[in-house]
């Protein structure tokens, strides 16, 4: 058993995107606050999403230990952390976003099990199957809500948000296809047989960018039903459109879909999705 080490513990907590959807649910908690909430408001907020995030990441190398043989930078299965560590931290970071929940209602609790649920759900076995892209888009729309009802509390819910749910799950299935296809061949290789593994690298570099089109399309078309805050929603579609455009034409030119990649579409997922919440929430 090799020592562990703090960069160990650090990399198994995914910090890449754990900060990017931290930093989302910021986006988020802001919007909804129409500004910046209370400090200690968007603390608390902030926190119990690391540790969310945190407990998701470590059961997922945890679970993810046999097929992770081969990767060096997964602090489990090379034996840097014991699999017993690794999954007692994933409980206490899990636990600890349900406690830290409860002073904010019964609503954010609800909110925080579902999105937690779905990331574990997601790591215990769904990933190597079809379904695979169905804890992405069960718990990636309860992000915008999480927020409004963590800083509304006890404040009426505004019906219109509910369409995040909509659009939100297909902004979700094109995120699963972006964080799955670096390392595709990899995990096919290890047994993995979700929806990307399923359909293979050129199909799912299209429905990954189909995705990012329809959910634009969406929230085009519930403009009139809506009204957007003009500045927000273009300035989010345009940015992002830019941003899912330069992946694609990245994987053209290099017909291999890096992290690069990955990350630019995420990115402009993101943007587009936080552009849409501004216009909509201000």
């Amino acid at each position: 058993m090799k020592t562990a080490t703090i960069s160990a513990y650090w990399r198994l907590l995914h910090p890449l995107p754990s900060i990017m959807t931290m930093l989302a649910s910021g986006a988020f908690v802001v919007l909804a606050a129409r500004g910046v909430p209370p400090v200690g408001t968007l603390a608390l907020l902030l926190v119990i999403e690391a540790c969310r995030q945190f407990s998701i990441s470590a059961y997922n190398d945890y679970f993810d230990r046999h097929i992770d043989a081969k990767r060096p930078e997964k602090p489990v299965a090379t034996g840097e952390i014991r699999p017993q560590v690794a999954w007692w931290i994933g409980a206490v970071f899990g636990l600890a976003s349900l406690v830290l929940s409860v002073p904010l209602g019964l609503p954010l609790l609800a909110l925080t099990a579902i999105g937690l649920a779905g990331g574990l759900l997601y790591d215990v076995g769904l990933k190597y199957t079809a379904l695979s892209w169905l804890p992405f888009a069960v718990a990636f729309p309860t992000l915008p809500l999480w927020a409004w009802v963590g800083v509304h509390p006890d404040g009426d819910f505004p019906p219109r948000l509910w369409w995040v749910i909509p659009v939100g799950a297909v902004l979700a299935l094109g995120i699963h296809m972006a964080d799955t296809l670096p390392d595709l061949a990899s995990d096919h290789e290890a047994g993995v047989r979700g929806v990307a593994h399923r359909l293979g690298m050129m199909r799912s570099v299209a429905l990954c960018g189909g995705a990012f089109g329809v959910a634009l399309v969406l929230t085009l078309a519930l403009w009139p039903l809506l009204g957007y805050r003009l500045e927000w929603y273009l300035l989010g579609a345009v940015v992002g459109t830019a941003l899912a455009l330069a992946s694609i034409l990245l994987y053209l030119r290099g017909h291999v879909w890096q992290k690069t990649s990955s990350m630019l579409i995420e990115m402009g997922t993101l943007t587009l999705a936080v552009g849409w919440l501004g216009g909509l929430m201000l």
